[in-house]
């Protein structure tokens, strides 16, 4: 990985986008003129621009794009919160994302059964094996980021809890929530994955097309096989304090890495773009 002096940062929602330490502000609400609006920043010569891309393997690969594409960024980091996909990985646990697949790529074969498949005629991956590989570089740096920190509890979640913890694995991504214990433990075994969100993979695969490194770093906010979501109209049970919250402090302390190699790590004024690039 070359020296990065353009950092792009995509998140799904602006309630997880909030979390990031540096964000001058959130972007504007996207409109007619203003597909993706985002704000840019400047950190010792680290040029940062965040997008909040919504939901969606769809929006997240779109948006993916179209900053690739107006920011030209050297580097893009991806975090927010996810479902996970192995009991002992707890809510307010944080996961650095090795891979990133999309799980849904399958055939549904006769007997309603499905497979794996890359839909190229090659026979699909190994369990562990699927999807995109995270950049080497960028995930050195995420693994040093977390070397001696520890992710505070959910809020509400008591003293005698489990101390959240930092994994390393797979991240499968569809647009798709998966509740039902077995079709989690199809996927995990599928793709050794150990959680599940709606866009990685999407951003993973634009970046990968355009040679960009990627990252994905992801927190818990439920796990289905220790307690069923019960949905609610207000999205009580992704509380806007919480969601995306300890994935957005590592990705913070990624970014001050990041910073401090930049090639120019002189202070420079801030740079701000409240609306972003006509796209």
């Amino acid at each position: 990985m070359n020296a990065i002096q353009r950092l792009a940062v995509i998140v799904a929602m602006r309630s997880e986008l909030q979390h990031l330490s540096g964000l001058p502000h959130l972007p504007p609400e996207p409109n007619a003129d203003y597909l993706w609006p985002s704000v840019t920043w400047n950190d010792q010569g680290l040029e940062i621009t965040a997008v909040a891309c919504g939901i969606g393997i769809i929006r997240a690969a779109a948006a993916t794009e179209a900053m690739i594409a107006a920011h030209a960024p050297d580097a893009i980091l991806n975090f927010g919160c996810t479902g996970a996909h192995e009991r002992h990985v707890n809510v307010g646990d944080v996961v650095i994302g090795t891979r990133s697949v999309s799980h849904t790529s399958m055939v549904i074969v006769p007997d309603g059964t499905g497979r794996f498949d890359l839909h190229d005629g090659m026979k699909a991956p190994a369990a562990g094996q699927t999807g995109i590989a995270s950049d080497p570089a960028l995930l050195a740096i995420a693994r040093e980021a977390a070397n001696g920190w520890t992710p505070e509890r959910w809020v509400a979640a008591s003293d005698d809890s489990p101390v959240p913890r930092v994994h390393e694995g797979v991240v499968a991504s569809a647009d798709v929530w998966t509740q039902a214990h077995n079709a989690i433990a199809r996927l995990a075994e599928r793709h050794l994955s150990l959680c599940e969100d709606m866009e990685s993979a999407a951003i993973a695969t634009v970046a990968a097309l355009h040679g960009v490194p990627y990252v994905t770093i992801k927190d818990i906010s439920n796990n289905e096989l220790q307690q069923a979501t019960i949905f609610d109209p207000g999205l009580e049970h992704l509380p806007e304090s919480e969601v995306g919250r300890r994935a957005a402090i590592l990705t913070g302390r990624v970014i001050d890495h990041l910073a401090t190699q930049s090639p120019s790590a002189d202070p420079q004024p801030a740079l701000t773009s409240p609306n972003g690039p006509a796209l």
